[in-house]
């Protein structure tokens, strides 16, 4: 069974290897940024891949969420350290029950 009901917002950007303190700095600035999402998640990978996601109940939340003030600074900051604007998605997001459990 499928339910269609969110959307995400998700932050990409590559700090390389061994700066997942520096990414959980930027995760928790643009979570506090966040009013209204029902969560934010922080990616983290070995390789030094970082992404935040942002979930939200209205496409409109979703859409608007990288325009605010707070979160234009956090893309500003890692634009400047990264030499390039990280990545930002949206996403409609549909659940999917494992084992086809409904």
């Amino acid at each position: 069974m499928r339910t269609s009901a969110l959307y995400g917002t998700e932050i990409a950007f590559r700090l390389g290897p061994g700066h997942d303190d520096e990414a959980r700095g930027a995760a928790d600035r643009l979570a506090a940024a966040a009013h209204g999402a029902l969560r934010c998640v922080l990616f983290l990978s070995e390789s030094g891949e970082y992404g935040c996601l942002a979930e939200w109940a209205d496409a409109e939340d979703a859409r608007s969420y990288a325009a605010l003030p707070e979160v234009r600074a956090v893309l500003e900051d890692l634009a400047a350290r990264l030499g390039k604007t990280p990545g930002v998605r949206l996403y409609a997001m549909e659940e999917q029950r494992p084992g086809g459990a409904g």
